[in-house]
């Protein structure tokens, strides 16, 4: 193993929630080694979200989505010119291997559990217990990386932004509500997210709804069914419009998705909401007050790794069972 590498790359290629959970591994390599370059390969969708960061000093994006091999040759070169002497993949995909396998570094850190693992010089067993966070963070006991006290999350915002989320409700406080995720699976009721948004409402707080790009079905059927104003923001932010939001709020509900975690990393209140997903699967809430709403006791939970299109079981129950009055008194722990 390198004693000090001067430069060091994360491969963290998966969704804007995953990358968010892999902040405290960068902060752990900078504790501990202050002097060494961290850089991060990550996709285009993600690449904002670790703008500011003091633990990152370069990203490399690859569009793996898009870009096709030439974006992959392209990416390869760069991890080649970057010199780096240890790389760490918390992403498991042969992709993963590959690139790291290209960037030329010495030592090349992966889990055995990954595809492709025979191109890592060296392979740590994946925790199957314990948060997503934890997961990551075990890439770094071949070198004893210290954990303590850098479990949760962190990312930064500027004032102007933090100034322009404020903007959007008039200076009033405001909560966050995302009642959307990339798997259907994943998604409380639309009329349940309206009672949680009347009672938020009543509470004094602007419900602003937000929701990535593709989503706006969801938070247009939130905000017909509200009674009081909300503000709709489906599908109109950035990654990093949506951060300062977050970092804003006053509370944040939200599915199993990646508000949570961008809640978790600013400490905002969280209800957090799990439908086909557990929190036990690694990636539960991590804010000092947070909650998670669910339907216990269901034997078919979890039905996947990362939820899915269709109820297996055609029911549903999981969040047709789940309701509003459980969200709502999740939301009073958080505050109250």
């Amino acid at each position: 193993m390198i004693p000090s590498p001067r430069r060091v790359v994360v491969i963290q290629t998966a969704w804007l929630g995953d990358v968010i959970l892999t902040t405290p591994l960068f902060r752990a390599i900078k504790r501990r080694w202050p002097e060494a370059r961290v850089e991060a390969v990550v996709i285009p969708g993600t690449a904002p979200v670790l703008e500011g960061l003091k633990d990152v000093d370069g990203v490399i994006v690859h569009d793996k989505r898009r870009g096709g091999w030439k974006d992959f040759r392209r990416t390869a070169r760069d991890l080649r010119a970057g010199g780096f002497d240890l790389c760490l993949a918390p992403h498991r995909s042969a992709r993963t291997a590959v690139l790291a396998r290209a960037s030329g570094a010495a030592v090349r850190v992966g889990y055995r559990e990954s595809a492709l693992s025979f191109l890592y010089t060296a392979r740590v067993r994946r925790p199957r217990a314990g948060h997503e966070v934890e997961r990551i963070l075990a890439l770094g006991a071949p070198f004893g990386l210290e954990l303590r006290g850098i479990v949760r999350p962190r990312l930064a915002v500027t004032e102007e932004e933090r100034r322009r989320a404020a903007a959007v409700t008039g200076g009033r406080p405001y909560a966050v509500v995302s009642p959307s995720s990339a798997w259907p699976t994943k998604r409380w009721r639309a009329e349940g997210f309206a009672a949680v948004a009347d009672n938020l409402s009543a509470r004094g707080l602007m419900v602003v709804l937000t929701g990535a790009p593709g989503e706006e079905a969801e938070a247009a059927a939130v905000a017909a069914a509200t009674p009081g104003p909300v503000v709709n923001l489906a599908g109109r932010t950035t990654v990093r419009e949506l951060a300062a939001l977050v970092a804003g709020a006053t509370v944040v509900v939200a599915n199993d998705s990646a508000p949570v975690h961008l809640a978790s990393a600013f400490d905002r209140p969280t209800v957090a909401i799990f439908g086909a997903t557990v929190p036990a699967q690694g990636f539960g809430p991590l804010a000092a007050r947070a909650a998670v709403a669910e339907v216990t006791g269901l034997a078919c939970r979890p039905c996947g790794a990362h939820g899915g299109r269709k109820c297996p079981k055609k029911h549903f129950k999981c969040m047709n069972e789940l309701s509003a009055d459980a969200v709502l008194a999740a939301v009073a722990a958080v505050l109250e």
